[in-house]
């Protein structure tokens, strides 16, 4: 009997719950009250109208204001700064200026017009700038804070993209110099850096600007960086001497200025680097003392960093006896078909060289010149002709040689 009682107090007591929960939800849908929906953004549409006459928003164009609504409050659990907006037509403004403008609610789908009054708001219109909109491409630089290995060398930065696309106001795209990309390391560097990096605006004064204040945007939010860093390496000049005119290399005393230059590249191509040959010389075309000019050649990859691109070589032959003989064993070869050629030149004088006592040992009839007349056309004309020594293996016809000869037609 007891329990009957219990059981019935409790069923009782449940209806009584039941009741007052639907009477108390009955009343808070049906009964309306004021409340404050904060932090509502403003939304502006046309935009799109504006950016092609070339205008935009720039100050307001972030903003919120704070309505007062008067709704029930299982209407007002829907509203929110996330959920609702107020929107500002701006399709149909020209020209730069600053504006007020009304705007229309914009409420949370499933929450009609007719559930929500406004009441009041902190701003009775949206007020805003329209400025002229400008784009502009500016050069990318960079700076490195830091410093590179004991014997290398910084190079030049590249970037990719090389120019950089800015997008906003006028006057404040007009500020922008260039954008700068600063690369910071502890350690020193002793290879090339590439990686993705951001960049700063930079102004005509020399400081960062506040792209987010200035409103504005650019094309790329990162460059493509790369900083060479190669090694630097010391390597001597020298030049191949071509044994002739009785001389070789150990009669040679040579001169370089300078001596050696300096060069960087990666430690892969200056590991067998030791020397750089500028070119060859032909001993038999020293008399005494000759000087040359040769350019300093270098291979792809590696780079002159001494800045010097020519070297002067001075050849000084030592040790060696000269003597001239008139020598007139003048042939010819090679004539043209149909042609004799006739000697113009009867003899020439020709320089010999060698060791004392074999060049004092050497007669003119050792000594013929022969021109080759392949080339030649009919008449007088000068022509090449190389001079042999028949006989003597040490010693050496110095310089080189012209002579003039009549082609005739048979």
């Amino acid at each position: 009997m007891e329990n009957t009682n219990k059981r019935g107090a409790y069923i009782a007591l449940s209806i009584l719950i039941a009741i007052v929960l639907w009477v108390y939800v009955g009343y808070i849908n049906s009964n309306e009250d004021t409340y404050t929906i904060r932090n509502v953004p403003v939304v502006f549409t046309g935009e799109e109208e504006l950016a092609e006459r070339g205008l935009m928003i720039t100050e307001g164009a972030n903003q919120t204001i704070n309505l007062s609504v008067r709704t029930t409050w299982s209407t007002l659990l829907k509203l929110g700064s996330s959920t609702m907006s107020v929107s500002v037509d701006v399709s149909g403004i020209e020209n730069p200026g600053t504006y007020s403008t009304g705007y229309r609610i914009v409420l949370p789908v499933g929450v009609s017009n007719n559930a929500v009054s406004i009441t009041g708001s902190t701003a009775q219109n949206i007020a805003y700038t329209v400025a002229r909109r400008t784009q502009r491409s500016i050069e990318v630089k960079g700076i490195f804070d830091g410093d590179v290995a004991d014997g290398f060398q910084q190079g030049e930065f590249a970037f990719s993209p090389s120019t950089i696309l800015v997008d906003g106001e006028e006057d404040a795209v007009n500020q922008v110099d260039y954008a700068l990309v600063t690369i910071s390391r502890d350690e020193p560097l002793s290879e090339t850096f590439t990686g993705e990096m951001p960049f700063q605006l930079i102004g005509f004064d020399g400081q960062v600007l506040d792209v987010k204040s200035l409103n504005l945007e650019t094309d790329v939010s990162t460059v493509q960086v790369t900083l060479p860093v190669v090694k630097l390496k010391e390597v001597e000049l020298k030049v191949d001497l071509l044994p002739g005119g009785g001389a070789t290399a150990d009669n040679a005393e040579v001169d370089i200025e300078p001596s050696t230059i300096t060069i960087s590249g990666s430690e892969e191509d200056l590991a067998t680097k030791d020397e750089i040959v500028l070119g060859q010389i032909d001993l038999s075309q020293v008399f005494s003392q000759n000087t040359y000019t040769f350019d300093i050649p270098l291979e792809a990859g590696l780079n002159n960093v001494s800045g010097i691109t020519q070297a002067k070589v001075t050849v000084k032959i030592t040790g060696l006896a000269t003597r001239t003989l008139e020598v007139d064993n003048i042939q010819f070869i090679n004539y043209p078909e149909g042609c004799t050629p006739e000697k113009v030149t009867l003899s020439c004088q020709v320089q010999i060289r060698g060791e004392q006592e074999a060049v004092d040992a050497v007669i003119p009839s050792q000594l013929r010149i022969v021109a080759d007349l392949s080339n030649a056309g009919r008449g007088n004309q000068t022509v090449d002709a190389k001079v042999y020594l028949d006989g003597s293996s040490n010693v050496g016809v110095v310089g080189e040689y012209k002579i003039v000869v009549n082609v005739q037609r048979n």
